[in-house]
């Protein structure tokens, strides 16, 4: 991920109004409209000659989205603009996704080319729905998380052993792009923790599945969570644990019964999924054997 940049907080701002700055809001907010315009506009002004753009640009755009535009000749960078915004925002941010490819990462000096991170700033600062991250060495547009939920996720990717982490990335990574196949969040999601808990529950299957783990830890005694508890051994951690595990594998069985499945569901099951790897894989769900 770039570098944070935070929203401006005016000195004279209250708490609710502070607050309100740090809420995400739709991709392209009325303030970003601007800014990110004006930067379709620059970045075509860079490919243009002679006040026309490049008709590399131009095609590179219609064949790569496959959207011919039928502009005239010449064609000027607002033509370019006009012609990208008046489609619908996710077009043009589509566009801006596939232009935020083409920059190389400035590797000698860890830094992000300017054009890039002036837009990441605007993003950032107008609570856009969306940000931009690096991906080995190239940028993209990718959907924001909520503060701290990524932090969570890129930590339990991290801790879990080589099945899992690459399963929960693939889920998050999904979960991330501009239009996310909310099945395939929950398969991977599912699978990640499967590898997980499997790994600590029933070691010596190969094929560690849902069912199999939640009956497992069913039979099995001792069994808990690495967390305070009262003096009557409540709250039950297993009945817990065992809950975050049935709410996974029903969304499954729900999703493959012909119902839909949606993207809040998908964020809400994605987070659930590595708060679960996270846990078996950093040994918050425990077994006193004794």
């Amino acid at each position: 991920m770039l570098h944070s940049v935070q929203p401006w907080e005016p000195w004279d701002a209250t708490e609710e109004e502070i607050a309100d700055l740090y809420i995400i809001r739709e991709p392209i907010p009325e303030s970003l409209r601007g800014p990110v315009e004006e930067w379709l506009r620059q970045t075509f002004y860079v490919a243009s000659r002679y006040g026309e753009v490049n008709a590399a640009m131009v095609h590179f755009i219609e064949t790569s989205l496959r959207t011919p535009f039928d502009l005239g000749d010449p064609v000027g960078p607002q033509d370019l603009v006009s012609a990208v915004t008046d489609i619908d925002d996710k077009f043009t941010l589509r566009v801006v996704d596939l232009l935020l490819s083409t920059f190389v990462p400035e590797t000698q000096y860890r830094t992000m080319p300017a054009p890039v991170a002036l837009l990441n700033s605007h993003m950032e600062r107008s609570g856009s729905a969306v940000q931009i991250v690096r991906e080995e060495q190239h940028y993209r547009l990718a959907r924001r998380m909520p503060e701290g939920i990524e932090e969570a996720a890129q930590t339990a990717i991290r801790d879990a052993n080589q099945i899992a982490g690459q399963h929960l990335a693939n889920a998050w990574r999904e979960m991330q792009s501009m239009d996310p196949d909310a099945s395939k969040v929950l398969r991977e999601g599912i699978q990640a923790v499967e590898a997980a808990a499997g790994r600590e529950v029933i070691p010596k299957d190969k094929k560690p599945q849902l069912s199999k783990i939640v009956g497992a830890l069913r039979q099995q005694q001792g069994w808990r969570l690495a967390f305070a508890r009262r003096d009557d051994d409540h709250p039950d951690h297993l009945a817990v644990l065992i809950g975050m595990l049935e709410t996974l594998a029903f969304a499954e069985q729900h999703r493959h019964s012909g119902h839909g499945y949606s993207l809040a569901e998908a964020t809400g099951h994605v987070q659930l999924a590595a708060t679960l790897v996270g846990w078996f894989s950093a040994g918050v769900v425990t077994r006193d054997e004794s």
